[in-house]
């Protein structure tokens, strides 16, 4: 599911650092589900990037204007310094809390299908599976990568 990506950018640590942070909107994610809401109506109406450098670690995520994409593909990655120009690596993923609402979907699905599978309906836990494949589908695909990698391209080609 996550992918590695690398990026090598010609600015030192520290330009790289204030570049990002001149670029992306901060946020700073918590485990309230409503501040990711909340961001998201502040940003409705404009497409931003999004995210934190804390040390050397880096997330970046995307936000299309008009769409409800609070949960979507992110990068998250760390900052090395060699000589004079810096490595971004990291990996494509989700948020945590993406991965684990999709568990609470597919197993409350598995037990649904269970259940009306022993009330002796088959047809009834078949659409329960397929619900719960349905929704694990939709809840992790992923169609942000290309921005993402986009942006980070975008900052390899940028010079000092």
């Amino acid at each position: 599911m996550a992918e590695n990506y690398s990026v090598t950018v010609q600015l030192t640590k520290k330009k790289l650092k204030k570049r990002l942070n001149c670029d992306l909107v901060e946020y700073k994610p918590s485990m309230n589900v409503l501040s990711m809401g909340r961001f998201m109506r502040n940003h409705k109406m404009e497409s931003i990037y999004y995210g934190r450098v804390s040390g050397d670690n880096v997330q970046i995520f995307y936000h299309n204007a008009k769409k409800k994409d609070g949960g979507m593909t992110g990068f998250f990655g760390k900052i090395t310094e060699k000589d004079d120009v810096c490595e971004l690596t990291g990996k494509f993923r989700k948020p945590l809390y993406a991965y684990i609402s999709a568990v609470i979907l597919i197993l409350l699905c598995i037990a649904c299908a269970i259940g009306t599978f022993a009330a002796g309906s088959w047809q009834g836990a078949l659409v329960f599976i397929g619900i719960g494949a349905g929704g694990g589908f939709v809840m992790l695909y992923d169609n942000y990568k290309k921005y993402l990698k986009k942006y980070l391209d975008g900052l390899a080609e940028k010079k000092r």
